[in-house]
């Protein structure tokens, strides 16, 4: 699968100039959260972004994950974790997608999110969960999928990672599942499949685990057994760096409409 980050990292790193330095979007008084409640925020910018904080206090980044160029706008309410994408041109004439509109906790391309405890070595990582909520009724061809890298060195987040991107797939349109080894996770099914995917001379492990059954909803789903599974296959190791917890759709064809009404991601460590 061709990385949606392969981009320059200095336009990461001038986004993150432009729109939110470390901190600053996201601190906001308590008085000013009922003005926030009904902002809607739009970012139609390619890898724009914005800091957003969860009702917990828990920072996040949205960010208009678009490297086909096409035209893209995401719209954001109440600088809270969620998103919509509010118009797509996407229309991918091969198998890769052109877009990957998404919510962040972690680091990725040079930007993390405050207060975040990745990156992280595997073999620290004591619990990982995220919940996401979304509301998948659009047209094209699209998927709703977590997605979660792992580097070999932690410093890796600051370019391509190569060691491993690992893909829940929650539910998708016009993607057709093709039987696969199956593993049982959270009393779900889940398919899994793997291949070796390059690019711009970076080589990595995609492992993609697709919900049998397809869902719009989960809550606090545990991603260590899905990772523990998949390390047992030999295609991540506990010493390499966990480096994110992302949630986005990626897009073959249209997609607006897409929503993500609530995500929330967190880690726990072991102790020294």
């Amino acid at each position: 699968m061709l990385s949606r980050h392969a981009v320059p990292l200095l336009i990461v790193a001038v986004t993150a100039c432009l729109l939110a330095p470390a901190g600053a979007a996201s601190a906001h008084p308590a008085g000013a959260r009922g003005k926030l409640a009904g902002k809607r925020i739009t970012i139609c910018a390619q890898h724009h972004y914005r800091v957003v904080t969860s009702a917990r206090g828990r920072h996040y980044v949205v960010e208009n994950g678009n490297f086909g160029g096409k035209p893209e706008c995401i719209t954001n309410r109440g600088l809270r974790p969620n998103f919509e994408i509010t118009k797509s041109g996407a229309n991918a004439p091969g198998i890769e997608p052109v877009a990957y509109p998404f919510a962040l906790y972690g680091c990725s391309w040079g930007l993390c999110t405050p207060g975040t405890k990745l990156p992280a070595r595997l073999s620290r990582v004591r619990h990982a969960t995220a919940s996401w909520h979304i509301r998948g009724r659009a047209r094209g061809r699209w998927n709703a999928a977590f997605d979660v890298w792992f580097g070999r060195h932690r410093g890796a987040y600051r370019g391509q990672a190569r060691g491993a991107e690992l893909m829940i797939w929650l539910n998708a349109r016009h993607y057709p599942a093709e039987k696969a080894h199956l593993i049982r996770v959270d009393h779900r099914r889940w398919y899994v499949y793997h291949w070796v995917t390059a690019h711009n001379g970076a080589r990595w492990n995609y492992v993609q685990v697709r919900a049998v059954r397809a869902t719009s909803r989960v809550s606090n789903l545990a991603l260590l057994p899905i990772i523990r599974k998949v390390e047992r296959m030999g295609l991540i190791r506990h010493w390499w760096w966990m480096l994110n917890i992302e949630s986005g759709f990626e897009i073959w064809r249209g997609g607006t409409g897409l929503q993500t009404r609530y995500f929330a991601a967190g880690v726990t460590l072991k102790k020294r």
